[in-house]
């Protein structure tokens, strides 16, 4: 029987939408990892909530790093660079499709995945003819999403451990000159805050975190509703706000588990006991300026209470 032991992840916290998100990307880079394959995700209670990964007892914090460090040195950027952004006339993004398709393989399904997770070419934008996004694309202006996304993980192409472990272990500094995507409400540039205009302060992150959350999008299937607006896996619609909501548990799962239960729709306590959630929490996606997003601080919506 192989032993296991637990790696607390104390940089990546439960009641952030950056934090969760890097924490289910990790997991699905696990997967990819064949000595990491078993690995299997937790929360754990402390001053917030904090992830755990269950891996074999021969792994600690630092083989860990390195082992990520060079997965994501070695690994394909192709869904990133099929275009400056993923708002593409609809014709185009087909054509990106069936090649998807025709090169995925048993193995290798990458592209696909990420694909599902953008857009889809049932819901269009009538003005323009592109297709709609996913709910997680936040950039706008000259700040491309693909682009942003591609030129983060070229960073990862060299060696990066410290800002692997950063993330992983904090403590979170934010001297990383790159931009969150909109998804860390604490990088959150907000103009009335400033001395300056938002535009002309670069922006910074923790580029770690953000590498292993864009890792966790293909967990987010987008597909168009009746009217045709498209809705993101993940994203209830309440009084005219999209709000990401996502689960927290205590016992450790596989990949397979968290697919289905980052899905799932949970709505009331018996949906949350029946899948061993522990803890639900959701952050509004709030848009300002010329189309930019940005989650803002994540809220409670419910946790297990314990007597």
């Amino acid at each position: 029987m192989k032993q296991t032991t637990d790696i607390e992840l104390s940089g990546l916290t439960g009641s952030s939408p950056i934090g969760a998100l890097a924490a289910f990307g990790l997991l699905r880079l696990c997967a990819e990892i064949p000595s990491l394959r078993d690995a299997k995700l937790a929360w754990r209670r402390e001053d917030d909530w904090v992830a755990v990964l269950e891996v074999s007892d021969v792994f600690g914090p630092d083989s860990l790093v390195g082992l990520l460090n060079e997965h994501l040195k070695q690994q394909s950027h192709q869904v990133f660079a099929w275009a400056d952004d993923i708002r593409v006339q609809k014709s185009d993004y087909c054509q990106v499709l069936q090649q998807s398709l025709s090169d995925a393989s048993s193995v290798n399904r990458r592209l696909c995945d990420y694909l599902a997770a953008f857009a889809s070419e049932m819901a269009v934008d009538n003005t323009k003819g592109l297709v709609k996004p996913t709910a997680f694309y936040m950039t706008s202006g000259q700040q491309k999403f693909l682009s942003s996304a591609l030129e983060l993980t070229e960073t990862f192409k060299k060696d990066q451990p410290e800002k692997i472990r950063e993330a992983l272990f904090g403590p979170w500094l934010y001297r990383d000159k790159q931009h969150a995507l909109g998804w860390d409400p604490a990088a959150e540039r907000v103009y009335a805050l400033r001395h300056k205009k938002p535009g002309e302060e670069a922006p910074t992150s923790i580029s770690g975190a953000v590498r292993l959350a864009l890792e966790a999008l293909p967990l987010y299937p987008v597909f168009p509703d009746k009217r045709g607006r498209l809705t993101t896996s993940g994203f209830v619609r309440i009084n005219r706000e999209n709000i990401f909501r996502w689960p927290l548990w205590r016992d450790p799962i596989r990949l397979d588990t968290l697919k289905s239960l980052v899905i799932a729709n949970l709505e009331n306590e018996d949906d949350f006991a029946q899948r061993g959630v522990t803890a639900v929490y959701s952050s509004i996606r709030s848009e300002f300026g010329q189309g930019y997003g940005i989650f803002r601080p994540a809220q409670l919506v419910w946790q297990q209470t314990w007597g």
